[in-house]
């Protein structure tokens, strides 16, 4: 199981460490999906969206699609790119919203709860703007099959312009370390098989999950009948 943890550099205090043991244990059969569901999971269990989650699009939007990623997973990468053509043109109008959670594939990406922490790290040191391209910059860098190694973070934060000493403070005492097992966990909860994981929040309806990467034209045909329930 060594391989199959969290390869952190730094010290975490020991309940943190217990907890991501058994996180491990528990995303160990859980596979990255290659053909997507419709009507997956249980998305009745996701948690509600608060202030802590990292949102593209107005909070207040009658449609939230809420993901659970993996930076490291090949068809976590295609759907971001996915999700970020659709909120260049859905996010403006106000009804639409894209909240961003972490799922790493323990298994599969040894260093995928570290890239979350990182991102998480980049979000708060600078701006929601920090968080999002901080996970542009890995996905660029390890595009498809491809793992970003962690010792490039340095890099990466001094390209966005972070402070280094405090950048690297914050992964040394895992301040994001509950927030990722959080989001994690409540992925399980909600029926992730892998990642992507998607549940479609519509005002008014049962919510909808979607397990794997959805291409564009399904993702737009999906939000705008989620819409299309709201008027």
């Amino acid at each position: 199981m060594d391989t199959q943890k969290l390869r952190h550099d730094y010290f975490l205090p020991g309940a943190i460490i217990l907890a991501g043991l058994i996180l491990s244990f528990a995303i160990f059969m859980i596979r990255t999906e290659a053909t997507p569901k419709l009507g997956a999971g249980t998305p009745e269990m996701t948690r509600p969206v608060s202030p802590v989650d990292r949102i593209i699009g107005n909070p207040e939007a009658k449609v939230k699609l809420v993901e659970y990623a993996d930076i490291d997973s090949e068809y976590s990468k295609q759907f971001q790119a996915t999700m970020q053509q659709l909120m260049s043109e859905y996010a403006a109008g106000g009804e639409v919203a894209w909240v961003y959670r972490h799922f790493p594939l323990l298994d599969q990406h040894a260093a995928a709860a570290s890239h979350a922490e990182a991102a998480e790290c980049a979000g708060f040191l600078g701006d929601d703007d920090a968080f999002w391209r901080f996970i542009d910059a890995l996905q660029s860098a390890a595009p498809g099959e491809s793992q970003f190694p962690i010792e490039g973070y340095a890099s990466v934060a001094a390209q966005l312009g972070l402070p280094q000493a405090e950048f690297e403070t914050c992964l040394q005492n895992g301040r994001f370390t509950k927030k990722v097992y959080d989001d994690s966990t409540n992925a399980m909860e909600a029926g992730a098989e892998g990642a992507p994981y998607t549940v479609v929040l519509v005002e008014g309806q049962e919510p909808v999950g979607i397990q794997g990467a959805l291409p564009y034209e399904d993702m737009k045909r999906v939000i705008n009948e989620a819409l299309a329930k709201t008027r």
